[in-house]
């Protein structure tokens, strides 16, 4: 037995010791990386996408004009014409035998109607006008006249101050309308009302008529007042 040992360990010795030998490993090849699609294929896919739509809403178009160029117009209702009747026929007067006696008296006529008279117009009343001095004086048909001397209402009458009151009105201007009136001292004045102890009885499109004591006076529309002397 000690030789089957010492014969072991000079194999031993000999050959050395060996280990299995390993598999030999086959090389790994690395897997390719894919490649993400690039921003030029996307942006050419985006245009052809609206390429096609664009052309899908032209094809639909063309169908609808196609469809409206197919169906016929609609028909306009008939217009109705009156019928044209013809003229009545006139029939001819026929002769109506008369019922009065030949015999009889002829009927007087009725006297004529005399015209109704025309009513004489009322006479024309003038009116008074401020002379160039703007100023009208009534003293003079207001007082007592000397006998034989002509009355001049434009001529200013000496008198005493005391027996003299002066009005001022200023026509600043006419309003017309349905209820026309006047601006007076820068106040509306229409017909009928008083200012001054003076009576509007009418408007003019450029003057007023007042009445005083039974004169009628005209006062223009003017920038410069008018001066009326009235005794007391």
């Amino acid at each position: 037995m000690r030789l089957d040992l010492l014969l072991v360990l000079t194999l031993v010795a000999v050959t050395g010791c060996q280990s299995a030998p390993r598999p030999a490993q086959l090389p790994v090849t690395p897997a390719a990386p894919i490649a993400a699609p690039s921003l030029e294929l996307q942006e050419k896919t985006l245009r052809q996408q609206q390429h096609i739509q664009a052309l899908i809403a032209q094809n639909e178009a063309l169908l609808a004009r196609v469809r409206e160029l197919e169906t016929p117009p609609p028909v306009p209702p008939p217009v109705l014409v009156p019928a044209v009747l013809p003229p009545p026929t006139l029939q001819p007067l026929t002769a109506v035998p008369s019922t009065v006696d030949a015999a009889a008296p002829p009927t007087p006529a009725a006297p004529p109607v005399p015209p109704a008279p025309i009513p004489p117009s009322p006479p024309v009343e003038t009116a008074i006008l401020p002379n160039a001095d703007s100023v009208i004086d009534l003293t003079a048909l207001l007082t007592q006249a000397r006998d034989g001397d002509d009355v001049n209402p434009f001529a200013v009458r000496s008198l005493p101050a005391d027996a003299i009151r002066e009005v001022t009105l200023h026509v600043q201007g006419v309003i017309g309308g349905a209820a026309p009136c006047a601006l007076i001292n820068q106040r509306a004045v229409q017909a009928e009302q008083t200012i001054e102890s003076l009576t509007l009885v009418g408007i003019e499109p450029n003057a007023v008529l007042v009445r005083h004591a039974g004169h009628l006076l005209r006062l223009p529309v003017a920038e410069k007042p008018v001066r009326i002397r009235l005794p007391l």
